[in-house]
């Protein structure tokens, strides 16, 4: 009985430390869980993606091979779109943004507006290119998918 006591106390005395342990990481935890990246505090920030070194083919193969065609179809509708946004991040969207800024209605000179239109010309019949790539991609992608839904297979 004295021994059970003993041991009673011990576990006691363990439970109290074990709970103010816990309760101290818990409070240390708090502090940093809730920070957010300051760009003014950490200049350098890790950005880790994972790099998949599969292709897309490898990836789909089911044993079903209409499947595999479907899947394909649009995995490779789904690549298309996102190299044609990355496209348009990177090549059109200043262009378009800071078109004719810089320039004052002062300081300008007889002849600048047109040499720089001319000049923006070039980049509009690239423009209207990929609009028109845009299009295609679009129309492809609601064909497909009218397939896919009105096909009774």
């Amino acid at each position: 009985e004295i021994h059970a006591e003993v041991q009673l106390k011990n576990y006691g005395k363990f439970l109290e430390e074990y709970t103010s342990q816990l309760k101290r990481i818990e409070d240390a935890l708090d502090d940093s869980v809730g920070d957010v990246w300051d760009f003014s505090l950490d200049p350098i920030a890790l950005k880790l993606l994972p790099y998949e070194q599969s292709s897309l083919l490898e990836l789909i193969k089911t044993e079903n091979k209409v499947l595999n065609k479907v899947i394909t179809v649009y995995a490779a509708l789904c690549c298309e779109i996102k190299k044609l946004k990355y496209e348009a991040e990177t090549k059109f969207y200043n262009g378009l943004l800071f078109y004719g800024e810089g320039a004052t209605d002062s300081s300008v000179v007889e002849g600048d507006c047109q040499v720089q239109m001319g000049r923006f010309v070039s980049f509009l019949q690239e423009l209207s290119c990929f609009v028109t790539r845009c299009y295609e991609v679009v129309v492809n992608v609601v064909h497909q998918l009218a397939v896919l839904y009105t096909s009774s297979k």
